[in-house]
């Protein structure tokens, strides 16, 4: 990540409120000039398919910015994917880096697949919490991620 992006000034975009854990931790171990902002994003399942909505995008300027959109798990991708969208129309290029990959997930989905940039561990599909993943909006602040015995 240094190499593609010291030079880059980039701004690191949170998806909240499961992306600030590993936002937080990923930024403190950079060591070259980044701003930081945040966004709120949920995905609905509707009669007509997944839709994902931006309740509030990054306060910070994106025009011809370089952005890392930062979030804790794709699954899917079908937020990601979302988010991304939303941002590259303003920006000069958009990264996208995620705690945990589970590729496996988007290999059971009618959808199009979506790979992140930057990747710290990757995991099978089961169901994880803890490092800003969570169960009912609980155990986002757990040190350490688990995952659901089967």
């Amino acid at each position: 990540m240094t190499l593609e992006l010291a030079e880059a000034m980039p701004v690191f975009v949170c998806v909240m409120n499961g992306g600030l854990p590993f936002m937080w931790d990923l930024t403190k171990r950079l060591h070259f000039p980044l701003a930081m902002d945040f966004l709120y994003a949920t995905r609905y399942d509707g009669m007509e398919g997944q839709e994902v909505r931006v309740h509030t995008r990054p306060h910070t300027n994106l025009r011809d910015r370089n952005v890392v959109v930062v979030d804790d798990v794709i699954d899917q991708g079908v937020t990601l994917s979302a988010v991304v969208n939303e941002l590259q129309d303003d920006a000069a290029a958009v990264w996208t880096a995620v705690l945990v990959d589970k590729p496996t997930s988007r290999e059971t989905v009618d959808c199009q697949i979506f790979e992140p940039d930057f990747v710290a561990l990757t995991a099978p599909a089961r169901f994880l919490i803890g490092r800003g993943m969570d169960f009912d909006g609980l155990y986002r602040n757990l040190p350490s991620i688990y995952a659901r015995a089967v």
